[in-house]
């Protein structure tokens, strides 16, 4: 027994035990109530409760009162479909329980669909909680008519299946999470569904097609927190006026976005991928949406937004015979003379530059854009196949810029670079941050796989002695991986992108 002092009502200490969990007996249960016991184990997933079913005979088929069906991969891949169906059907024919709380499946729905339909509408008469249907193919609709029936239901994920809203959504009003994934949907359902479930947190929408106008209007959610909008191909408007919203990741075509009354919104994920021959970011769209987030904490951006973040570059330079017209935030001129654009992420702690897509994004652009964010502690950036574009534009005006630079990232304490492939604009950007990270502990550089540079080689190691010349703090740690598969290092972007980026 552990004695511990704890404060009585007149505030004077006392002593009370505390068993120690080795001395616990194992049969711990044995004096309970049957009933009280036989409870607890139904909340055990059914595999998880055959195997701790071991106190007595009478417990030998917890799957008859089991309240999670919970059926996932590993069914999937170690049984046949006929066997995994037969095994389901029985668990749900011979459930004697009052409740089944949570009901999971991955399976090929075609040809099985009256077996789907029994099921479904026994979760539904035993107040399901949480329902998740994986299908590995379409061809299985929820129907209006089940759907108005689902009064407990707080998790609903649906992958390749269909969605019949009713007329007058009337039930699903404690729906707590709702993933839908590579589900057609029309911009009335899913506006629908959101203006309704007023007690919704998290909102994730993949590859569902039919979505042109997605405007979330959520003043009124007092618990909404995460969204995710990704392969979305024909999405024009995304929108998103919630006073709640702390993470928000949006991925694909351009569309028109913006934040309104986002206050709470600390992470931003927004990875644009151009359409068309508009390969920028508009000027009108880019100043409203760096306005819009200008004070999260964590930002994962594409190059299009640093990338000149340019609002306009009036000098048109020439590529392969071609003219554009570039826009960024980083610079531009302002009365024929070269300045600075403003704007500031003043509360900016994490920035994670996605490079991919990148057309004219150089060296630069990333300094002065890093400037703008005085707090910014983490810099990560995945070059991966781009190469720094240094052609006239910096020739005549960057470069020089560039070789006077003279702000400090003091704050900054960790950088990691994937995809290097050790050129001589990598290297200059590398060398400004070693000199102006004043208080910088590690630089992790990850090279290109198949990179002709060999970090283990003499002449990889000449590179080691190069970069630690550079470094204004002694302290600081440099440490290079061979390419990506070997990447050991243990610090990464925030965990709330683990949601982010998870396809599970």
């Amino acid at each position: 027994m552990v004695k511990l002092q704890t404060l009585c009502g007149s505030k004077r200490p006392r002593s009370v035990s505390q068993p120690q969990p080795h001395l616990l007996s194992s049969n711990i249960f044995q004096h309970l109530p049957f009933e009280l016991v036989e409870e607890i184990f139904s909340f055990l997933p059914i595999k998880e409760a055959k195997q701790q079913c071991i106190l007595s005979s009478e417990f030998r088929i917890p799957t008859h009162i089991s309240r999670k069906f919970l059926f996932g991969r590993d069914f999937t891949t170690r049984r046949s479909r006929e066997s995994l169906v037969e095994l389901v059907d029985h668990l749900f024919v011979t459930h004697r329980g009052r409740y089944i709380d949570s009901f999971q499946i991955y399976i090929d729905p075609v040809g099985v669909e009256n077996f789907l339909h029994k099921w479904l509408k026994i979760c539904r008469e035993k107040r399901i909680q949480d329902l998740e249907l994986f299908f590995y193919e379409p061809g299985y609709t929820l129907t209006a008519d089940f759907l108005n029936q689902l009064y407990k239901l707080s998790t609903l994920k649906l992958v390749h299946c269909k969605l019949e809203l009713p007329l007058n959504l009337q039930s699903m009003v404690n729906l707590r999470t709702l993933i839908l994934w590579f589900v057609p949907l029309t911009d009335e359902s899913i506006h629908s569904l959101i203006s309704h479930c007023r007690q919704l947190e998290t909102v994730d929408l993949l590859y569902c097609t039919g979505l042109l106008c997605v405007e979330i209007y959520a003043k009124e959610h007092r618990f909404f927190k995460k969204l995710r909008i990704a392969g979305c191909k024909n999405l024009e408007v995304f929108l998103v006026d919630s006073p709640t919203i702390e993470c928000v990741h949006y991925c694909g075509h351009v569309p028109r976005i913006r934040f309104i009354q986002t206050t709470q919104l600390n992470e931003a994920y927004l990875n644009f991928v151009p359409a068309g021959s508009r390969r920028y970011l508009q000027a009108s769209v880019l100043e409203k949406l760096v306005s819009d987030i200008s004070h999260v904490k964590v930002l994962s951006a594409s190059a299009l937004i640093p990338e000149a973040s340019v609002l306009e570059k009036l000098v048109i330079c020439s590529r392969d015979n071609l003219s554009f017209n570039s826009v960024a935030l980083t610079a531009k001129f302002r009365g024929g003379v070269f300045g600075e654009a403003r704007y500031s992420f003043l509360n900016l702690l994490e920035l994670h530059l996605i490079m991919e897509g990148a057309l004219f994004c150089n060296p630069y652009d990333i300094l002065v854009f890093m400037k703008h964010c005085p707090l910014m502690e983490k810099l990560f950036i995945d070059i991966d196949d781009y190469t720094f574009d240094c052609g006239p534009y910096w020739e005549l005006h960057q470069k020089s810029e560039m070789d006077k630079f003279d702000h400090n990232f003091d704050r900054l304490n960790f950088i990691k670079l994937r995809g290097v492939k050790f050129i001589q604009s990598e290297l200059q950007l590398v060398k400004i941050l070693l000199q102006k990270a004043t208080h910088l502990e590690a630089l992790v550089l990850i090279s290109q796989k198949n990179c002709h540079v060999n970090v283990w080689t003499p002449e990889g190691r000449r590179y080691d002695k190069l970069l630690d010349s550079w470094k204004a703090s002694p302290n600081t740690k440099i440490v290079s991986f061979e390419h990506v598969a070997a990447d050991h290092s243990r610090a990464s972007t925030s965990n709330s992108r683990q949601w982010l980026f998870s396809s599970n």
